[in-house]
């Protein structure tokens, strides 16, 4: 008989789901989104040319989909779950954005984050532990205008 392991999320560790951390803000700024464009080889001009994006109905250039994975917010950094020093690696297992709003240049965001989950399951080669957080960007009348969902699987 094999005896049961204990588990490597601690209790500190469980004590970190559903708190957020304070927000930290974001200016967007045009030429973030201009070098962000040019990195992913993206070339709509309402992207890029706030007269384009005028014609188009936008108030200012929209800030593309992709743009969120891009951000850092300083401020708004999640103290991640220390899992006792368990596992050497790390696998994203899934990254989800739910759009609710347009953001545009010039605003300046306010982003917070929270874990919002952490279990244990037992893999093939031992056990890994599956932690979910999530990112809710804010505009300045505090209304979420993007939320993020990360799935990370340590092993």
């Amino acid at each position: 008989m094999i005896a049961p392991q204990p588990s490597v999320v601690t209790d500190a560790d469980r004590a970190l789901v559903g708190v957020d951390t304070e927000p930290g803000y974001h200016l967007i700024e045009a030429g973030m989104v201009r070098r962000f464009c040019e990195a992913v080889g993206l070339h709509d001009p309402i992207y890029l040319d706030a007269a384009a994006a005028h014609a188009a109905g936008y108030p200012e250039r929209p800030i593309p989909a992709g743009f969120w994975c891009a951000i850092q917010v300083p401020g708004s950094e999640l103290q991640r779950p220390r899992l006792g020093g368990f596992g050497t690696r790390n696998m994203n297992a899934g990254t989800e954005f739910d759009y609710l709003k347009p953001a545009y240049v010039g605003q300046t965001l306010a982003c917070t984050a929270r874990v919002a989950d952490i279990r244990e399951r037992a893999g093939r080669t031992g056990p890994m532990v599956i932690t979910v957080l999530e990112y809710t960007w804010r505009d300045e009348a505090g209304h979420a205008v993007t939320r993020a969902r990360l799935t990370g699987v340590r092993l």
